[in-house]
């Protein structure tokens, strides 16, 4: 959920071609959606025939479920006769999906008719615990004998004699053959569907779904529950229409409450732009509100991050230093905000030891530009304007020395500073601290050459940036990027990666600065949907379980995905390269300022050591 709007894709500078990029950007929307839903169409009905053929080998298909609430499934792995056949870990939305009814279908084995030991061992954590809470392994044996396909739940229950014991267990349901469907949500097609919708594997949602349905079962049989994670799926998808056999299931206007913010996001859009309007009573008003409220989801804790550094500040520029640094100081540490709202803590520890802020309603024109301009202790929040930005600080001019009381107040700020500049130096928050600290200690009795020792260091980790973001652009240009996206997508042993945590391994050096894009983001999620759907119906492709019927659609259909999986993996590489390039030239701008600093110090140097002051002109 978006805590402000979506930046717009940049600035377009001619009528004409942004009018054909936006057809172009439609075109092919319709196309991506036409492809998917062929392709939902068609590996439908390749995975009916499939389950339609006889095997020679009997299946177990083996379900994971969580029935115990105090407890969250960690990880689970399985052997059969000593030796490891599948092994799962599950990322936090996937525990939570199986808290909430959810089924993962872990693997299916196929078993010869034969005796043979399966052994299930769970690794749990109580829910909320943190990622070094202690464990429990609750362990399922079973010497088994299979004849036909069949469906098994391994389920996580409470344990132990009493139900005092803080214990857990694991329980087998057998539900039979795998094609026997009675209504109901609890049979595990229906909760494993929902569990796909819910980690967002849409397209597998969607097409087992169908499935069911052209088996036979009825759009009555699914709960509400299944159909509004459905409708999610078919929207994630990016499906315009709705295809036939979904049509009762998948319903777009289920959405349109949904899809609408909720209230608190609504009050931080509304508070924010009141303020904007210069109606600083009622914005602020709103947005204290949201501050003190008990938020407790992740992004109700990121939207209070969010407002108290809008909080922060509005009264750093009113001249309220002290609730300036209550907001400021109410941001989480490891808060993608945190780095932002110590660059103005620093300076609201800087400003006067007064509250002397001015009127929060302005009444006339006057009044406000009065507000406007009452406090020179601004820092910009904005990363590409630290050179306007330093003309508002406290050391705006150049003969300005720290002392007396005002020396205490630079030593405070002096803590969240030094904390910050030891963050990312890729972060435009840590490139400003870098630049501050030295700014100010140039101003600051006694301490000049310490200044210029941060200025050599601030020049040295930029330096080390602008290398970073040259490797960054290298490795996208020679596809590094995306085959790195591609083998994360296809581990599969982990509910993290679709999260694309294995690329921080390589990738941690600019991943982060790609996803703040919303266009990457975008193109990323579109290349991704398109290349799981090409590899799901490229696997039949290969073999010969569904026959003949089934090869010149997919002939005709896969070529068609690559085609436009090109198309998008070049969207992807150029939204890449275009964010990079603007971190790349905001880095250079903060190290050239960087270096006229430095210049301007050993200027001074030579003109002490010289005793030659330079007045302008030149003489011979």
């Amino acid at each position: 959920m978006c805590l402000v709007k979506i930046p717009l894709l940049g600035v377009i500078k001619c009528a004409l071609y942004s009018v054909l990029l936006l057809l172009s950007a439609v075109v092919n929307a319709s196309d991506g959606a036409s492809l998917k839903a062929e392709a939902l169409n068609l590996f439908s009905d390749i995975k009916l025939a499939e389950e339609q053929l006889p095997t020679r080998t009997p299946t177990i298909a083996l379900y994971i479920a969580n029935s115990d609430k105090r407890f969250a499934i960690q990880s689970v792995r399985v052997s059969v006769d000593g030796r490891e056949r599948a092994r799962y870990s599950y990322s936090e939305l996937e525990t939570q999906t199986l808290l909430d009814g959810g089924l993962h279908l872990l693997s299916k084995l196929a078993l010869p008719e034969e005796n043979h030991t399966i052994s299930v061992k769970f690794a749990v954590t109580e829910v909320g615990a943190g990622p070094h809470a202690e464990r429990l392994y609750p362990h399922f044996e079973k010497a088994i004998s299979v004849a036909e396909n069949t469906q098994w739940e391994l389920e996580l229950i409470r344990g132990g004699w009493l139900q005092w014991q803080d214990k857990v267990a694991i329980q087998l349901h057998d539900h039979g053959p795998e094609n026997s469907v009675s209504s109901g949500y609890s049979h595990p097609h229906f909760r494993s569907i929902y569990f796909n919708a819910k980690r967002h594997f849409s397209f597998d949602a969607l097409a087992d779904a169908m499935v069911m349905i052209k088996r036979g079962v009825s759009a009555g049989q699914f709960s509400e529950q299944v159909k509004l994670a459905l409708s999610r799926s078919a929207r994630d998808l990016g499906l315009t229409e709705v295809p036939t056999s979904l049509q009762g299931l998948v319903e777009f206007d289920r959405l349109s409450e949904e899809s609408k913010p909720s209230s608190m996001f609504s009050h931080f859009n509304t508070g924010a732009g009141l303020i904007q309007q210069g109606k600083y009573a009622e914005g602020v008003a709103l947005l204290a509100a949201l501050s003190e409220g008990e938020l407790l989801a992740p992004d109700e804790l990121l939207l209070r991050d969010k407002v108290n550094l809008a909080l922060g500040y509005h009264f750093l520029k009113q001249g309220d230093s002290e609730q300036s640094v209550n907001y400021f100081s109410q941001v989480r540490r490891l808060s993608p905000y945190a780095n932002k709202a110590l660059v103005g803590l620093g300076w609201a520890l800087l400003s006067p030891r007064q509250n002397q802020a001015a009127p929060l309603v302005a009444s006339d024109d006057h009044s406000r530009q009065a507000i406007a301009t009452a406090t020179p202790y601004l820092w910009s929040g904005s990363e590409d304007e630290i050179a306007w930005a330093r003309r508002h600080t406290p050391f705006r001019r150049a003969w300005a020395i720290a002392s007396g009381g005002k020396e205490e107040d630079l030593q405070a700020a002096m803590v969240p500073w030094m904390e910050l500049v030891n963050r990312d130096p890729l972060d435009p928050a840590v490139q400003e601290g870098l630049l501050i600290l030295p700014y100010v200690m140039s101003h600051w009795a006694g301490q000049a050459q310490r200044a210029e020792r941060y200025y050599v260091a601030a020049s040295s980790r930029l330096q080390a940036a602008l290398q970073h973001l040259r490797g960054a652009s290298a490795d996208i240009q020679l596809g590094g990027l995306r085959a790195a996206i591609d083998l994360a997508d296809q581990r599969g042993g982990s509910g993290w990666d679709i999260w694309l945590s294995a690329l921080y391994e390589d990738k941690d050096t600019y991943l982060d600065l790609l996803l703040d894009s919303p266009n990457f983001h975008e193109a990323l999620s579109e290349y991704r949907q398109l290349v799981r759907i090409r590899n799901l119906l490229g696997a039949y492709q290969a073999g010969a379980l569904v026959g003949g019927e089934f090869n010149a659609k997919l002939a005709a259909l896969l070529p068609r995905l690559t085609a436009s999986i090109a198309t998008r993996a070049a969207t992807l590489d150029r939204e890449a390269l275009a964010e990079i390039g603007r971190h790349h030239r905001r880095t250079e701008m903060y190290l050239a300022e960087a270096s006229f600093a430095l210049a301007r110090s050993h200027e001074n140097t030579r003109r002490k050591l010289s005793g030659v002051v330079w007045d302008g002109e030149l003489r011979r």
